[in-house]
């Protein structure tokens, strides 16, 4: 027999759906049979699958060493170094500055530890912030940024967080705002609100009347009548939606190899060294969040705005 005790974390949900959670290598079908057959009790009392557990409940496992072993996740994050640059952090959230160059998650296992969500478990774990033994709960981040594009990413560590902090990108109650650097001249406010469909075999979007809504606010910061600097509200949050909706307005960002001017982006490299998007995710602006109301007019800002600064003065004078 095995037991364990439910913490916080793990608390507030069916039973069967901890259990999938806590035994992510077993079938479903083999999950529902140990309930059927009564290999599981909540506090004593005989576990049905559509019972809540909270915390502090007692489970009780009546099921071999073997088939528990086999069934949790074996994947365990050790103590290391890690590649965070940390710029808010307190028990629940955790804001980091990601570097261009970096995924965010792992796009293949060649790619396990060299990413921003490994390098930010790791370091919660080191530090003891988030509690390894937790099984059905991996500190996890709410928005992505492409490879190539910096800034703000906010992770959460633990599970309340992460609800509250996905229904508020749901409900734009945090507001997500941008820097970059265009070809052409942009001396007025804009807007973009159009639909798109995805190409996933090119990773790339397009126009699509029957596609998912994008909405961008663009704010021009400085110009000189070749490029702008542009600040960007996003409202909606799609793959490549601001390099897509620069795109389709005739300014294209500088450096950008999917959706830019082949013919700016090869003068920019060799006279700058730019060989990607310059795009910045700079600002986060928290408004009231249900469970995290204490972020309410909390503004973040990127360490990396001076980078962008500098290369407007460099490519102004281009």
């Amino acid at each position: 027999m095995i037991e364990l005790i439910i913490s916080k974390n793990d608390a507030d949900q069916r039973f069967d759906r901890f259990l999938r959670k806590y035994f992510p290598n077993a079938p479903l079908s083999v999950i529902q049979k140990n309930i059927r057959k009564k290999n599981f009790k909540i506090n004593d009392t005989r576990a049905k699958a559509d019972m809540f557990v909270y915390e502090g409940d007692i489970i009780k496992m009546y099921i071999s060493d073997e088939n528990h072993d086999r069934w949790i996740d074996k994947k365990t994050y050790k103590p290391r170094d890690f590649d965070l640059d940390i710029v808010y952090e307190d028990e629940n959230i955790i804001i980091m500055d990601k570097k261009p160059g970096m995924l965010t998650h792992s796009a293949s296992s060649s790619d396990y530890g060299d990413n921003l969500v490994d390098n930010m478990i790791a370091y919660l774990y080191k530090t003891k912030a988030v509690n390894s033994r937790d099984k059905t709960f991996t500190p996890a981040v709410v928005n992505r940024l492409d490879r190539n594009t910096a800034g703000l990413v906010i992770g959460a560590k633990n599970a309340n967080a992460l609800r509250a902090l996905n229904e508020a990108m749901r409900e734009n109650k945090i507001d997500k705002y941008y820097l970059t650097l265009v070809n052409g001249k942009v001396d007025k406010a804009f807007t973009i609100d159009t639909n798109i469909s995805k190409n996933e075999s090119k990773n790339k979007i397009k126009a699509s009347k029957s596609g998912d809504r994008i909405l961008t606010h663009f704010r021009p910061l400085k110009t000189n009548g070749k490029y702008s600097l542009l600040e960007c509200e996003l409202i909606t949050g799609k793959t490549h939606q601001i390099r897509f909706s620069l795109r389709e307005n005739n300014t294209p960002i500088i450096g950008d190899r999917k959706y830019g001017d082949k013919n700016i982006n090869d003068i920019v490299k060799s006279k700058l060294n730019i060989d990607n998007q310059v795009l910045l995710a700079y600002k986060l602006r928290f408004n009231k969040i249900d469970g995290l109301e204490y972020l309410a007019g909390k503004i973040i800002e990127s360490k990396q705005i001076d980078d962008v600064m500098r290369l407007q003065e460099q490519l102004f004078k281009l």
